[in-house]
Formats: C-alpha cells, sequence, structure tokens
C-alpha cells in the first residue's frame, strides 16, 4: 500500500568536509570540464559546484555551455523550486517540488519556459518500511483517463516508476513504464497497457541533487 504522507531520504553521505579550501574549490571550478566529460561525477564534487547566494538560494554554472540551474527554497523548506536557464538567461524549465511537515517530497510540477503547466508529479511510499516506492506523471495538458472496474472515470499517469530495495534497505533498481503510443486513452492506459523502457536516473522527477540537502548531510 502507498501512502504520500510518509516518507524516508535516500541521500547518499558525503565524505566532503565543511571546512574545505579556497584553493580545493577553485581547482575544482578550473578542472569542471574535465569533470563533465567523466562517466561519472561524485556526489562531493557535484555539490561543490553550487553557488552560495544566501541561505535560501543556490546557483550552479555549467562553463561549458553557459547554462545554470537555480535552487531556492522558502524559509520553512516546504518548498523548493528548480529553475534551468540558457546562456542569455532565458529559463527553458521550472520544477516546483512540495514537502510534507517532515521534510518529504510529496508532489511536484514541472513548468516549460513561459510558465505553461506541463506535467504534475506525485510520489508514494510504503507505509511499513516509509520508503519511496512510486513516481507517477501526469499530463498537465490532457488528461488522460480510462473507465476503472465501476465504470467510473479515472486519470492514469503517463509514465511509472517504481523502486525497488535489497534487504538493507538500500535502492537496488527501479523500473520506468510508459503507456504505448497511438492507441485510445482506454487502450493505451488499461492495467496491461504499459511498456517497459529503459531507465535512467538522471530522467527521474525527484531533485536528488537537491544542495541545501546535501549541505545538511555535510554539517553532521
Amino acid at each position: 500500500m502507498l501512502t504520500s504522507g510518509i516518507a524516508l531520504h535516500s541521500l547518499t553521505h558525503h565524505s566532503v568536509t565543511h571546512t574545505q579550501s579556497i584553493t580545493m574549490k577553485k581547482l575544482l571550478y578550473s578542472s569542471l570540464l574535465a569533470l563533465l566529460a567523466m562517466p561519472l561525477l561524485h556526489a562531493e564534487d557535484d555539490n561543490d559546484l553550487w553557488e552560495s547566494k544566501g541561505p535560501h538560494v543556490r546557483i550552479k554554472r555549467n562553463d561549458h555551455d553557459g547554462t545554470h540551474v537555480v535552487f531556492k527554497r522558502t524559509p520553512d523548506d516546504a518548498k523548493l523550486v528548480k529553475t534551468t536557464k540558457d546562456n542569455n538567461g532565458t529559463i527553458r524549465m521550472t520544477a516546483v517540488y512540495y514537502r510534507n511537515d517532515k521534510g518529504f517530497l510529496t508532489a511536484g510540477r514541472i513548468f516549460d519556459g513561459t510558465g505553461h503547466k506541463m506535467y504534475r508529479v506525485r510520489y508514494g511510499y510504503d507505509k511499513k518500511t516509509g520508503l519511496l516506492v512510486a513516481e507517477d506523471m501526469f499530463d498537465a495538458r490532457v488528461k488522460f483517463e480510462r473507465f476503472d472496474a465501476n465504470g467510473k472515470r479515472k486519470e492514469m499517469p503517463v509514465r511509472r516508476i517504481y523502486y525497488f530495495y535489497d534487504a538493507q534497505g538500500n535502492q537496488s533498481k527501479a523500473i520506468s513504464l510508459v503507456a504505448k503510443k497511438g492507441q485510445s486513452a482506454e487502450e493505451a492506459f488499461g492495467d496491461k497497457n504499459y511498456v517497459e523502457e529503459k531507465f535512467d536516473p538522471k530522467n527521474a522527477t525527484r531533485p536528488d541533487n537537491n544542495p541545501f540537502d546535501q549541505e545538511k548531510k555535510k554539517k553532521r
């Protein structure tokens, strides 16, 4: 069973200390192009690329193409806003995340560069373990529906992501399912009409690179 009222952070621990020197930071900035070429970027290095603009704003710049990401949070930490801009400062995408009083994600909204809402995201958690087990994305522009067993219309997500864990509670894998294309809504969104796609964690709609949460981990 799923609930949106219980959650558990799955953020990784970082080995970089809070007292890292300015010299090391400059070295990381000068090495940005080389880091971008690497298949994987260590979380502690990625975290150091965030620039602090006060207690509620962080910015990360990409020296390779001039794009940058602005991360803002409300003072109560209940709302996070991630804005992606191009090298001219034009907004390309905005993602807004909402968290409950325990600080866990409950919902998300994704907007295009003009401010039009594209998707709604819903997060589901296991009632017993509190682990995130599902992430559903709904199209905010066109509502996809099907009839349930009672003959009532039910909105269905355009993509579902299911998360799985090992015996120690570590996330072991994730499966992404999307509706088949070229079908009617009733055909496409039936229980057995989802097809599995290759899951790329970078396409998940969670702010896993939330710099504020990463900073909390470093201070522990």
